[in-house]
Parts: structure tokens; C-alpha cells; sequence
């Protein structure tokens, strides 16, 4: 099963107010080429083109007329690690091997992350308590291939890649470079939060993602533990803490938090600066530096304070976040401490209702002046070569805020409609960010805008392993049969076809492949063909509606060496329908429609067809239907590099 990633086991103002400066453009250093690139997680066309259509968006408008706008045709699933994998290689899943964001070992069946994974050291010695690493390959990306920046930085031309997903730990062959999604919080693959309450009436059942602390009150004054990461340095793997207080003022809605010699005043509804936070692994010798926020919910009749995921401090790095090292502090200097988590906004806080709409709102905002900051910076030292800027709060906030925009969602009556224009207002200022680089397209200067993928409700959620054994191609064990929910330990193998791992992924039980097998490769063809069919053919009794949009075949979505490690079946479902968080981890139960529950109700792992990407362009564009795959071969032929071999896409110039 997949566990949380040991982190310590590795050791060894939003852009309106960018204001003035927009109107003149970076210096062009000689006479050499420059390729920017806007990446805008899962900005959708249609949403965009409404924009510019009704006068919102009226830099993405000039910059469509300037060159060009069309759909990007994404991968299969469309899903933002494997775009993006596919995006920085020029190759599909299999070659890269990022096939979702959760994957399967085939020996054991176990889902695990897809992006990274902690290796043990080459040798380690007993000191006490603790096991001291000595050496090793610590935290490796499981990306395969070469980032076509590489051959750029061969040709001599400098790039700057900042906050590009699937690039943790750090890749070392960018000029400059800042890790993106997969990088994780100093305690979790994930991101956990944690959340301190008085209200012992205060519960939520299954949470994941965060840890919830009931609290007592004396005299006004809380005292209460920050948990941090595990300590895998020591034998036991305990976990690390951190003591702090929190004074409440209750007839002021504030309270005032001390944490290691840092005092700060907080109203309701309020978040603070970051906050460095030091955890001892072997004391007086290791530690790691992480940053945080608080934010008080409420200080009265209840204390209830939420504290963000703890970031690694890009300045005190425990773990690799920027290329070179010294550029987190840098950056740190110059425009303050900034989210270095991957996917900065906290989706599992808001799904268990631990924040609000509101208090999501909040942060959500925070985080995007976060990024804007860190975009002006990285932008007016920018002068040649690659310019690439990554924006995640499109996607992730699009995931969370389409129940609130979208009359039509089963959740919207739930919703806060107070933001169900926040959506609108993000992409307005997107536009924004598009304004502030225009001014740098010229002849030598290429400016691309793009997306991975776009958006589609998200009501109803299919749980295609609880299908799968409903009709018999997916077994329980006998002592399992009565759960009303099987894991995938659960599963008896030996009278078992077929299963899902990921969000779309559905493997044959292949003999050969799977560690135990039962198909062979012709009845595994067979068996798939069939299970295609049916689940094409299955109706929502609710909705009347197909859940199932159509079924790719392994050969028409992978090539490449590791394309038989690939599922035989990828399944697209239809707008507004999705598979469960369940099947997504290889569980069953007994339903195999419902509602959906979660606040997440906007998603893009549908059938790829249905979910295109955005590219815009300066210059314009012959080919009516690019693909992602040929982003990186169009950067480097605009560059005069010649196409790598094994790069599958084509230039689009």
C-alpha cells in the first residue's frame, strides 16, 4: 500500500500591482534567440475564449491575434505529471514512465507515487538511538528521458525553468531552475497540515492529508505540539515535534502564537506571514528548516487554528528545491520566503471541510501573490535563452471553485456562491500576466502560452474495481466478501483479470508481468476487448448518462520501451463523471455509481478528447491540431537545435 515518504529519509501583491514596470520588456543580451513560455495548469478553451469573447481577457485576445490560439491536444489520461513529463521529453508515458499520478509495482500490486521515490542509503552506522546515513542515491525522479533543455544548455544557450512539475528533486542541467509539482512538505509526499481544536465534538472521519489535534484551554493559554516529519534517522521512526502556545483573547476573536522565539497576533480569519520552524533529528548535530503559515479560524467559543503544510525553507533546503541551492536563498532575500510544496494549495483541508470556502479563498490568493512575486523577480533578471514559468493555481482552484461557478453541479446548493465568479477572476488575472510579457514578442522572441489540459465537472464518481467485481473479473478473498470495502490486499489473485490502479488505468492480471499472473497475452487481449466494450456500453440509471466517454487501447496511446509496463486499457470518462478516490488506490465496495462528495468537483482525467489544453502563440501556427508532444521539439527548432532522436512530436513553426 502506498505509505508517506519518509522525508528526513533523504538527508545526507497580485500581478496588477506589478503595475508600472509592464511597459518595457527585459534587455536582449546580443543577438541571440529567446523562447518564453507561460505554463497555465489546466487553463481550459472554452472558459478562455468566453473571456475574450466578452472583453475580459483582452491580452490573451491580442496575443491570439498577434499569432495564433487552439486547442492542445493532450495526453492519455490528462493528467498534469504526465503532460508535463511529456512536455519536458517530447515522448508519451512509454518512454518517460510517468503514467499517473499513482502507479503500480506489478510484482506486488501495490500503488505507490509515481514522480519520486526515497532509495536507502549505500551504507548507514548505529550511533545509539539513531542509524546514520552514509551515502546513497537519497531521492530520485522516476522521469525517464532527457528535458529537452538539456540539448539546449549543449548548444550553449542558458534556461530558466521555474516551478515545472515532475522536476523533484531538482533537475541540475537548467541554467536556473525551481522544482514543481511532486515536490513535497517537509513531512509528507502529499502535504499534511495541522489543524488544533478545543471542540472535542470536532471530528473527521477517515481525513487524510492533515493531522487533527484536540486541545485543552488553561487560564487562556494553549500548549500544544507542531507534529513535523519522521525522524528516519532514528531506529523507532518517531515523529518529530515542536512545542508552542497559543494565548487566546476571546472577547477580540485573536490569539497570539509563540513558536520557537517568533510571537504573532492573529485576528479571525486571518493568516500570518511564514514562520520558520527547526526540527531536531539528532540533537545539537541535524535538523531541518521548514516554513509555515497559521491561519485562526475562530478563537471563540472554540479555539480552532489551522496551520499550512510545513514547506522546506528554500533557504535552509532539506531537500533539493532549486538549481543551484543558493538560489532559494536568493530569492528568499529579495522577495521573502514562498511556497516550495508542489501543489501549494491545500485541496484536503477544504475536502474534510477543515477550511471552509473562505479560508481556502484566502490562501488561494496568498499563494498566487506568491507566485507573481516570484514571476517578477525571475522575469526582470531574465535576458536570452528559455524563459519557462509554471502557475498551478488554474488547475488546483479550478478543482476546488467549479461546484461554486457551476449552477448545475450536484454540490453547488453546498457552495459559497460569494466565489462562484473567483474562477473568472483568476483567469482575468492570468490576463494580466500575459499583459506583463507581451511587450518581449519580436522577431527573435518567441511567446508561447500554454496549458496541459482543460476542465470538466465533476458530480458522479464511477468506482470501476467495485464494476469490475460485480462482473466477475475482479476477486475477493472469501474473508473479504462481506467488507463493505476491499483493499487491494484483499484481492485473490489467482481468480483475478482485471484490475484498476490510478486514475484511468486498468491492467490485465498478465502472467509474465504480474507477480501473480494468470492471463497470457492473446486471452489478455481477449478479456480487455470485452471489458472495453461493456464499459462502454453501461448507463447511469440517475442521469440516464454514459459514464464511460470510450476506452483506449494501450497501442494507440503508448510507444516506447516501457509501453508493456503500461495498462492494456485507459479509461475516458465522460464530463461530469470520474473514477473514485477508491479505485484510484485499487479498492472495491459495493457501489459502483454515486455522487460525488468532495468539494474537489471540477476535474480533467475524462477521455482526452474531451479535455484539450490552450497554446497560444505569437507567431502563427499552420497546424490546426498541436499536441503537447510537440512543444519541445517547436522550442528547439525556433532555437535552430535539431530534433533529438526518439523525440515524437513535430515543430509547429
Amino acid at each position: 500500500m502506498i505509505t508517506r515518504r519518509k522525508f528526513a529519509a533523504s538527508l545526507a501583491g497580485s500581478v496588477s500591482a506589478l503595475g508600472s514596470a509592464c511597459g518595457t520588456a527585459p534587455l536582449l543580451s546580443g543577438t541571440g534567440r529567446r523562447v518564453i513560455v507561460l505554463g497555465l495548469d489546466g487553463l481550459d478553451p472554452t472558459i478562455i475564449q468566453a473571456l475574450m469573447d466578452e472583453g475580459r481577457a483582452p491580452n490573451f485576445r491580442k496575443l491570439a491575434q498577434m499569432g495564433a490560439f487552439r486547442k492542445l491536444g493532450t495526453t492519455m489520461p490528462a493528467l498534469s505529471p504526465v503532460a508535463w513529463s511529456t512536455f519536458i521529453t517530447g515522448t508519451d508515458p512509454g518512454s518517460h514512465t510517468i503514467a499517473d499520478f499513482i502507479v503500480r509495482d506489478p510484482l506486488t500490486y501495490q500503488p505507490y507515487f509515481s514522480i519520486w521515490e526515497a532509495r536507502p542509503a549505500a551504507r548507514t552506522f548505529s550511533l545509539g538511538d539513531y542509524e546514520l546515513a552514509m551515502g546513497g542515491p537519497g531521492v530520485v525522479n522516476k522521469r525517464v528521458g532527457v528535458p529537452f533543455w538539456t540539448y539546449l544548455a549543449d548548444s550553449g544557450i542558458p534556461s530558466t525553468v521555474i516551478k515545472i512539475p515532475t522536476n523533484f528533486p531538482v533537475d541540475d542541467t537548467a541554467t536556473r531552475a525551481i522544482s514543481g509539482m511532486g515536490t513535497p512538505d517537509l513531512a509528507d509526499s502529499f502535504g499534511r497540515f495541522n489543524y488544533f481544536t478545543t471542540d472535542p465534538d470536532e471530528v473527521y472521519p477517515g481525513l487524510t492529508g492533515g493531522v487533527v489535534h484536540h486541545v485543552e484551554a488553561r487560564n487562556g493559554r494553549v500548549e500544544a505540539e507542531l507534529a513535523g516529519p519522521e525522524n528516519a534517522l532514528r531506529k523507532d521512526a518517531q515523529e518529530t515535534r515542536i512545542p508552542f502556545t497559543v494565548d487566546v483573547d476571546q472577547a477580540n476573536e485573536a490569539v497570539l502564537v509563540g513558536v520557537q522565539g517568533q510571537r504573532i497576533l492573529l485576528q479571525r480569519g486571518e493568516y500570518s506571514d511564514w514562520l520558520s520552524v527547526r526540527f531536531a533529528m539528532v540533537p545539537m548535530l541535524v535538523g531541518v528548516s521548514g516554513i509555515c503559515r497559521f491561519y485562526l479560524r475562530e478563537a471563540h467559543p472554540h479555539l480552532k487554528l489551522y496551520v499550512t503544510p510545513i514547506n522546506i525553507d528554500p533557504s535552509e533546503q532539506a531537500m533539493p528545491v532549486t538549481y543551484p541551492e543558493e538560489v532559494g536563498g536568493e530569492i528568499a532575500s529579495q522577495i521573502g520566503p514562498f511556497w516550495t510544496k508542489g501543489l501549494p494549495s491545500d485541496t484536503k483541508a477544504l475536502d474534510y471541510r477543515v477550511l471552509d470556502d473562505e479560508g481556502y479563498v484566502k490562501q488561494a490568493e496568498l499563494i498566487l501573490k506568491d507566485r507573481l512575486r516570484l514571476f517578477e523577480y525571475e522575469w526582470e533578471r531574465y535576458r536570452e535563452g528559455l524563459f519557462f514559468f509554471y502557475v498551478s493555481s488554474t488547475d488546483q482552484d479550478t478543482h476546488m471553485l467549479w461546484r461554486n461557478m457551476d449552477a448545475t453541479h450536484p454540490m453547488h446548493a453546498a457552495s459559497d456562491v460569494r466565489f462562484a465568479g473567483y474562477i473568472h477572476h483568476l483567469y482575468e488575472e492570468m490576463d494580466q500576466l500575459i499583459g506583463r510579457v507581451l511587450p518581449a514578442a519580436d522577431d527573435n522572441t518567441l511567446l508561447l502560452v500554454c496549458s496541459d489540459h482543460g476542465f470538466a465537472p465533476f458530480g458522479r464518481q464511477f468506482h470501476l474495481n467495485s464494476w469490475l467485481r460485480r462482473e466477475g473479473y475482479l476477486a475477493v478473498k472469501a474473508e473479504a466478501a462481506s467488507k463493505d470495502s476491499a483493499s487491494i490486499l484483499d484481492v485473490d489473485w489467482s481468480k483475478t483479470a482485471a484490475y484498476g490502479i490510478g486514475f484511468n488505468g486498468l491492467y490485465m492480471n498478465l502472467v509474465g508481468r504480474e507477480g501473480q499472473g494468470i492471463l497470457g497475452e492473446d486471452e489478455a487481449l481477449r478479456v480487455a476487448e470485452r471489458i472495453a466494450g461493456e464499459l462502454e456500453s453501461i448507463h447511469d440509471p440517475e442521469t440516464g448518462q454514459r459514464p464511460v466517454h470510450r476506452v483506449y487501447r494501450r497501442g494507440e496511446v503508448y510507444r516506447g520501451e516501457f509501453a508493456g509496463e503500461m495498462p492494456e486499457l485507459l479509461v475516458g470518462y465522460t464530463p461530469g463523471y470520474r473514477s473514485s478516490s477508491a479505485s484510484v488506490m485499487g479498492e472495491s465496495g459495493r457501489e459502483i455509481l454515486n455522487l460525488n462528495p468532495w468539494a474537489w468537483a471540477g476535474d480533467h482525467s475524462m477521455a482526452r478528447d474531451l479535455v484539450p489544453g490552450c497554446l497560444f502563440s505569437s507567431r502563427s501556427l499552420p497546424n490546426q491540431n498541436p499536441n503537447i508532444v510537440d512543444l519541445p521539439t517547436t522550442i528547439l527548432d525556433f532555437f535552430g537545435v535539431a530534433k533529438p532522436f526518439g523525440m515524437q512530436g513535430q515543430t509547429l513553426l
